[in-house]
């Protein structure tokens, strides 16, 4: 009897272990928790954004500051630029052999070079005068600052590393407006997938500008679970930023602790993407697809509850054996008895 109790204990030792182990391996999340500055100044703002109408004058200003305890002497150039990859950064158009059909350099009254002193904030004046002739759309250019000390006057110091401040001018009209979505999918840890073991993940996007003036969209990503019942909402672009006209730019948000708090993911899920641009506010869409599911920790329960069912059975016909066993032993005692008493 005290075998069979300890037999009945030992088992219910092993399902409790199983139990536990089931209980604790659950997935953990990780929780993550304009001036600019350069050649001894500071500039702002960093981007201008104006519009106005064929033949128009346009004045706005810059300011520059000199954080140094020296004076400056600040000189400047006015460029093109145009995207550098996907990630808007722009990219110099300083040697003039690449021509650029929407360049505004022309269009901006050369500006004076100018001398700063320690601490000093001084605005400067920038005039835009905008051809009539101009054909609707969206044109661009940069105004580039250095600033050296006076006694480097004259040495050609370059502006390779300079300041500058970005100016987007949209000319009124009837502009070509168009934004197509080459690419909506989902990554995690910079590789694009489909199926994820837990969040957070990322959905990105790559927007196609075919028009000929810059977009600034914004949007909104849905996502549903399997059932269609609404799981999260994450914003497109912000804070926002431009796609020039006939380049690509790519965009990203997260899907994470930020967006659906402590929920745990688990099956297949649907992102609807809508993109919202232009002044008549057109709408594009996409979708894509993609699962969690917690594969390592699905496949050590599995591990789990295989080898318990093992040791459970294994431990089972050993119980058997040994009640056998025992009942055998019991009959050979008894016959020997008999025997015995036969005997005498």
């Amino acid at each position: 009897m005290k075998k069979q109790t300890l037999f009945i204990i030992s088992i219910l030792g092993i399902v409790s272990t199983l139990f536990g182990a089931l209980v604790m391996l659950r997935p953990a999340y990780a929780v993550t928790s304009g001036t600019g500055t350069g050649q001894a100044l500071e500039i702002s703002p960093p981007v201008i954004n104006i519009k106005a109408n064929p033949g128009q004058t346009v004045k706005t200003q810059i300011n520059l500051r000199d954080i140094t305890s020296g004076k400056l002497i600040v000189s400047n150039q006015i460029n093109d630029f145009v995207a550098d990859g996907e990630d808007g950064t722009p990219r110099l158009l300083i040697d003039g052999t690449e021509k650029n059909p929407y360049s505004l350099k022309d269009w901006l009254s050369p500006i004076a070079e100018t001398t700063l002193s320690p601490r000093q904030l001084k605005s400067l004046p920038i005039t835009i005068n905008i051809p009539a002739n101009a054909a609707p759309g969206g044109y661009y250019g940069v105004v580039r600052f250095t600033g050296r000390a006076p006694e480097l006057k004259g040495t050609g110091v370059s502006l390779s590393a300079s300041l500058g401040t970005l100016i987007f001018i949209r000319v009124n009209g009837a502009a070509t407006e168009k934004l197509s979505i080459e690419e909506f999918a989902t990554s995690q840890n910079n590789k694009a997938g489909s199926i994820f073991e837990s969040t957070p993940i990322n959905f990105f996007q790559r927007l196609k500008n075919e028009g000929n003036v810059h977009e600034q969209p914004s949007g909104q990503i849905s996502i549903t679970d399997m059932f269609g019942k609404k799981v999260a909402n994450v914003n497109v672009n912000m804070p926002p930023k431009n796609i020039l006209p006939n380049s690509i730019r790519k965009f990203e948000e997260k899907l994470g602790k930020e967006t659906i708090g402590n929920k745990i993911l688990f099956g297949k899920y649907t992102a609807d993407l809508k993109i919202v641009y232009g002044t008549d506010k057109k709408t594009i869409t996409k979708s894509t697809t993609f699962w969690i599911i917690p594969y390592r920790l699905i496949g050590l329960a599995v591990v789990l509850i295989v080898g318990g069912m093992t040791v459970l059975v294994v431990t089972m016909k050993r119980y058997n054996r040994f009640i056998i066993e025992r009942s055998r032993g019991t009959k050979k005692s008894k016959k020997s008895k008999r025997t015995k008493r036969s005997k005498k």
